[in-house]
């Protein structure tokens, strides 16, 4: 590993030649160095900490890709830092030069055990891309196939984890504060290791990309490139080759007559698919990642990072954003609470803020809105709240942030949120179809649960009743009328037993879902829909059984 000392050193002199003398003394312990600077009026303060952010912004860029991909996390974290270094940091930018020929090689050469001509027929020595991880070969396979190699750069690992160690000095630094404790920058520095450190094993990528080949397999709209499983390792990954064009390419994509409101369209709906559909979703759609192909499809490269949402969580997103539509405060706020997985702290202050929030923004049609300012203003709520959401969910607001602006650049009419409420309402419409409530994985638990309930309570009471009868149960009794007693014991017979033939005709019902027989409506066949007719009449009874 990299020495920590060396590396302090580099860091503070980049911290110095772009002018934070005063940053490098408090972390050096040199207290002298501001003494002889000269006084500001209150215009070259304004100014000077207005530069500031754009000269920090330029010393994340020059010390590497730990501090750019920190810088980058901390930018979709509105509420936590001022909104104009927020602004600078995401401008950053993680182009570097390309590393030689000779040390891409050696990294092939070191993960395969052979050398590159004999695991390559053809090997590209200009690089397509290269960034601060890794760059970008093209190939071809002796079985014909074009590729593409993913090379790690040498020592990147040895530099990140150094780099790590010093932010986390940083991070117990700022424990110290009141004020920079609420940032919770030991739990967002946790997070961000994990991240990219597994970013690091491009195996964990190449497992990313075959899950989503698979998945979009002969889908209309999206491609994603085949991954060579056998050809891929820890610092080196192989896909296939697709010619596109990048789309933010406006001007090539226009000459090449493609429909650019379509393709902002296919983009949303293959992210949307990804989010609400599978809860697991490529999380870095930067243009260099996103390609355009023949029929307005969208190419996706660049697997190093994915987020996951649960089923639960999806839900309660497709109700929050009804919620949304339909100006429902308690449903929006009923529905963070879901997400968060407890109850708010504060929940009539985050009523009142969800009140401000949709009379600014519901009076709108969703083509009005500016979706980025939506969800800045939403994550600024988060962190006013405190609300410990799951981390994937930022990544999903800072794909559908990235997605936004893309669109917006390829059609300047372009809005999401026409898309998302539709596809969230079809979603909830399908999620409610009985073929697919069977499907749930919850439901069955729930159905199995009703099922053994219907089996095990005659036997369960037997027992009761035997132990009764033989004198072995001590019962508690508070004195009450002789008459109230016997119609709770009734009322409690009829529900018990309204009970057990919803949970035998639903259980049935749904099995006879999965008969051979022709559906009548909403998906269902004759036995399935008498089946829930007598299970809906057995829960209403359960429901209003006085």
């Amino acid at each position: 590993m990299i020495s920590r000392g060396k590396r302090y050193r580099k860091v503070f002199g980049i911290l110095a030649k772009h002018g934070f003398d005063d940053i490098v003394g408090q972390l050096s312990g040199n207290r002298f160095l501001n003494v002889f600077k000269p006084k500001l009026t209150e215009e070259q303060k304004a100014q000077k900490l207005k530069d500031r952010w754009q000269r920090l912004r330029l010393v994340l860029e020059e010390l590497g890709p730990t501090y750019i991909k920190f810088g980058q996390i901390l930018s979709n974290r509105p509420g936590l830092l001022p909104d104009d270094l927020i602004a600078e940091l995401t401008k950053l930018q993680d182009k570097v030069p390309p590393f030689t020929l000779e040390e891409v090689k050696a990294t092939i050469e070191e993960a395969f055990g052979k050398p590159v001509a004999q695991i390559f027929a053809d090997f590209t020595e200009k690089p397509l891309a290269s960034a601060s991880i890794a760059q970008v070969h093209k190939a071809t396979l002796f079985t014909g196939e074009k590729v593409v190699i993913k090379v790690q750069r040498p020592g990147i690992e040895a530099i990140i984890k150094a780099d790590i160690e010093i932010l986390k000095d940083i991070a117990n630094l700022m424990m110290r504060s009141e004020e920079l404790r609420s940032l919770r920058p030991i739990e967002l520095l946790a997070a961000f290791e994990r991240t990219i450190l597994a970013e690091l094993n491009f195996q964990h990528e190449a497992a990313h990309f075959q899950q989503f080949y698979k998945r979009f397999e002969g889908d209309p709209v999206t491609v994603i490139p085949k991954p060579y499983l056998s050809y891929c390792k820890p610092k080196v990954i192989t896909i296939g080759f697709i010619d596109g064009i990048k789309i933010n390419k406006i001007d090539e994509l226009v000459a090449a007559g493609y429909d650019l409101k379509k393709i902002a369209e296919n983009g949303f709906d293959s992210y949307f698919k990804q989010i609400f559909e599978w809860g697991y979703f490529h999380a870095d759609p930067h243009p260099g990642n996103l390609l355009v192909l023949p029929g307005n499809r969208i190419g996706i490269l660049d697997f190093g990072m994915v987020g996951r949402l649960t089923e639960k969580d999806r839900k309660a997103l497709v109700e929050f954003i009804i919620g949304l539509g339909r100006d429902d405060i308690s449903r929006i706020v009923e529905n963070v609470e879901k997400l968060q997985g407890s109850e708010i702290e504060d929940k009539p202050a985050l009523e009142i803020d969800m009140a401000a929030f949709i009379s600014d923004f519901g009076g709108q049609a969703a083509r009005d809105i500016d979706l980025n300012d939506a969800l800045n203003r939403g994550r600024f709520l988060i962190n006013k709240h405190h609300l410990k959401l799951n981390p994937d969910l930022f990544l999903l607001l800072r794909a559908v942030s990235m997605l936004e602006g893309i669109g917006t650049t390829l059609d300047k009419d372009f809005r999401s949120l026409e898309i998302i409420k539709p596809f969230a309402i079809k979603l909830l419409s399908k999620s409610l179809n009985p073929r697919n409530i069977f499907n749930n994985k919850t439901v069955i638990a729930a159905l199995a649960d009703l099922g053994q309930l219907a089996v095990s309570l005659p036997a369960d009471a037997r027992k009761i009743i035997d132990k009764i009868k033989n004198d072995k149960i001590k019962v508690q009794v508070e004195q009450k009328n002789n008459k109230i007693i016997a119609q709770q014991i009734q009322l409690a017979s009829r529900k018990i037993s309204f009970a057990l033939v919803f949970a035998g005709s639903f259980t049935g019902a749904c099995l006879m879902l999965k008969m051979p027989y022709p559906e009548v409506f909403w998906g269902m066949n004759v036995p399935s829909l008498i089946g829930f007719t007598i299970a809906g009449v057995s829960l209403w009874k359960f429901g209003f059984t006085k």
